[in-house]
């Protein structure tokens, strides 16, 4: 009779090699798919628990910079606009519009300042707009502010963090009311 193995730490060569004997003798004929070789390989914890961090890390920042850069567009087209209206009523809700698109780009620089430590906020958007009339210029913020609510939505389904999902939905609503607002502008004049 053969003796009992009793399990010890082995390579997983050797691992292997003792469940085949071990199938061997279960299947009496050693017939059968092995299932060791019809399974995948099992992936070590550590492989699991080391996934890619600072990748996703960086997609996540990169994710921030780019709302952050269209924060600093929106609110510079937003100032040259409330400039070209003067102190009527809609240059005033563009200016406060301006204010409330770099408190907002500030908001993003602060969450991207906490995922990676590194304090990004441009001076200048660095966009060249081109010159367009009032009426074309609120259709641009209109549309440019849509695309932003459609952004942050996505970016926020995507967070894994939930203050990081937080954040894109409160900016997503906000978006959401400029939009309103521009098309209102747009509706009076």
């Amino acid at each position: 009779m053969e003796e009992m193995q009793k399990p010890r730490e082995g390579t997983a060569e050797e691992e292997r090699e003792l469940f085949r004997q071990v199938w061997q003798r279960v299947t009496e004929t050693g017939g059968g798919e092995n299932p060791i070789e019809v399974l995948p390989a099992a992936v070590p914890e550590r492989a699991l628990a080391a996934r890619d961090h600072g990748a996703e890390l960086e997609h996540r920042c990169s994710e921030l910079r780019a709302a952050l850069g269209e924060a600093l567009a929106s609110a510079s087209a937003c100032g040259d606009l409330s400039r070209r209206l003067g102190n009527r009523p809609a240059g005033r809700r563009l200016r406060d519009m301006a204010a409330a698109a770099r408190r907002r780009s500030r908001r993003l620089a602060v969450a991207c300042f906490l995922l990676d430590g590194v304090w990004y906020l441009p001076q200048n958007a660095g966009e060249t707009r081109r010159e367009t009339t009032v009426m074309g210029g609120l259709r641009e913020r209109y549309l440019a502010e849509r695309r932003s609510e459609e952004g942050c939505r996505s970016a926020a389904a995507r967070a894994e963090d939930g203050e990081l999902a937080a954040l894109w939905l409160d900016l997503a609503a906000e978006s959401r009311e400029n939009a309103q607002v521009l098309r209102r502008l747009l509706e009076e004049l």
